[in-house]
C-alpha cells in the first residue's frame, strides 16, 4: 500500500468514526453501563487509583467522550483537559458540567506543547484510532518527563470458555441491545467488530515501547474482557 492510499484510508475511517460517535450521543453513556453490566465503573476507578494524589496535577484525557473519566478525575482534585474529535460529545459532557476544558481535536494530532501534562489518559478511544503510532508519539511528547500514558481499553479473554462466551457477546448480543436501545444497529456492530480486530495486549505494549516510551506495565480486569496499560515517559 502506497504512502497516498493509506493516507486516505486513514482519513476515511477517520470520517466514519467520528460521524458515527457524533451519531450516538444520546443514551451513549448510559449503554456504555448498560453494555458492560455497569462494570466499566469499576475499570476506570482501577485507573484513577493508579495515578495516586492529585495535587492539582494536569490531565490529557484524550477521546474523552461525554468526560465520564474526566469527571472522575476532576472531583479527585486533577486539573483536566477534556479531548475528543466529536464535537456534540464534547458539548453533551459540557451541558452536564463532567467537561470543564473541552478541546475538539484529532487524538492523533495533539494541539499541545512538549511536556504539558503529568498524565494522559485514553478511555476506550485507542481501538478507534487508526494511525496510533502518531498517538503514541504525540504523547511522549506532551507528557513532561517522568510523566506517564494510561491507556483502559476492551480486549479479548484469550482461552477456554470466558473466550468463547465474550465472542459470543460480542458478535451477537452486544450489536442487538446496542442497537435496539439506540436504533444504531451499524454503529454497536462497527464498535464490536473494533474489539475483536483489535491487537492484542502483548501486541499493543511493543508498539508502545517502540514509540518511545520505557516502560509498561499491563493489568488484565475481568478475565482479560479489559485490559490497563501504564506507560511510563523516560
Amino acid at each position: 500500500m502506497t504512502d497516498l492510499k493509506r493516507a486516505r484510508d486513514i482519513s476515511e475511517r477517520k470520517k466514519y468514526v467520528r460521524s458515527l460517535f457524533d451519531s450516538i450521543v444520546p443514551g451513549y453513556d448510559l449503554l456504555n453501563r448498560v453494555l458492560s453490566f455497569g462494570i466499566d465503573t469499576g475499570w476506570r476507578k482501577k485507573l484513577l487509583g493508579l495515578m495516586g494524589e492529585a495535587g492539582g496535577a494536569a490531565v490529557l484525557d484524550a477521546c474523552s467522550g461525554t468526560g465520564d473519566l474526566g469527571r472522575m478525575m476532576r472531583e479527585k482534585g486533577f486539573s483536566v483537559v477534556s479531548l475528543d474529535f466529536s464535537l456534540p460529545m464534547l458539548a453533551a459532557g459540557k451541558g452536564r458540567g463532567w467537561i470543564e476544558r473541552p478541546v475538539c481535536a484529532d487524538a492523533s494530532r495533539l494541539p499541545f506543547r512538549n511536556s504539558s501534562f503529568a498524565f494522559i489518559t485514553i478511555a476506550f478511544g485507542i481501538r478507534n484510532i487508526p494511525d496510533r503510532e502518531n498517538f503514541i508519539s504525540d504523547c511522549l511528547m506532551a507528557l513532561a518527563p517522568g510523566g506517564r500514558l494510561l491507556i483502559l481499553e476492551l480486549t479479548r479473554p484469550r482461552s477456554g470458555i470466558t473466550a468463547a462466551l465474550h465472542g459470543f457477546y460480542l458478535g451477537r448480543i452486544l450489536p442487538f441491545i446496542g442497537g435496539a436501545l439506540s436504533g444504531r444497529m451499524h454503529a454497536y456492530r462497527y464498535l464490536s467488530d473494533t474489539i475483536r480486530e483489535f491487537a492484542d495486549p502483548v501486541t499493543l505494549r511493543k508498539e508502545i515501547l517502540a514509540g518511545g516510551f520505557s516502560s509498561v506495565r499491563v493489568t488484565g480486569l475481568t478475565f482479560g474482557s479489559a485490559t490497563i496499560f501504564d506507560c511510563a515517559r523516560p
